[in-house]
Formats: structure tokens, sequence, C-alpha cells
């Protein structure tokens, strides 16, 4: 936006600003805070659901009689897939380097 101005020295700013953005990206990329938002978005909106149907006393807590045992299992079963994805995401990069480790070892690297 800045080369459509006649500011002199535009093209370095501009090359600046792109540089920016360029490792603003790279980090939203390499940290995957995108992937992660969403997947968090998903189990709020699941408690969410699991809250209102508990408090409506619809759904599986139809019966009444072990609603609320019944509501902390499905909301620990959300939480636990939650934290087992958030955890295989994590180690995923792991298993890269261990790889390369193995390969270094087999040619006979230090």
């Amino acid at each position: 936006m800045l080369a459509i101005f006649s500011i002199p020295s535009s093209g370095k700013v501009t090359a600046v600003l792109g540089l920016v953005m360029l490792v603003v990206e790279g980090l939203q990329q390499l940290n995957q805070y995108q992937t992660n938002w969403i997947s968090y978005r998903s189990t709020c909106e699941a408690l969410r659901h699991e809250k209102y149907l508990f408090l409506a006393g619809a759904g599986p807590y139809a019966k009444g009689e072990q609603a609320l045992p019944l509501l902390a299992d499905r909301i620990e079963g959300l939480i636990s897939q939650e934290h087992a994805k958030w955890l295989s995401a994590q180690q995923q990069p792991g298993k890269h380097d261990d790889k390369d480790a193995q390969a270094l070892r087999l040619i006979g690297s230090p």
C-alpha cells in the first residue's frame, strides 16, 4: 500500500514491512496458534453443550438419578480428548528429531 503513495524510500519501508509480516506468519505457523485455537474452541463448545443439557435435564441427563456423576464423566472425557490431541501435536516435531538422530548414528556422524 505504501508503494501507491509518492513517499521517498517507500520501497525500503515496504520491504521491511513485508519482512516483518513474513516473520510473524512464520511464527504463527511454527507454533500452530490457529490450529490450537480451533481445537480449544471446539472443546469449549462441547463443554457448553454438556452444561446446557445438564441444566435442562435433557439427553443423557434425563433420568436425573445419576446426572451429576454422568456430567463429571462426560466432562472428563472431553478434557482428556483435548489433552491427548494437544500432546500428540506437541510430540510430532520430536519424532522428526529422533529420526534425524538415528540417521546420523547409522552413517557414523557424531
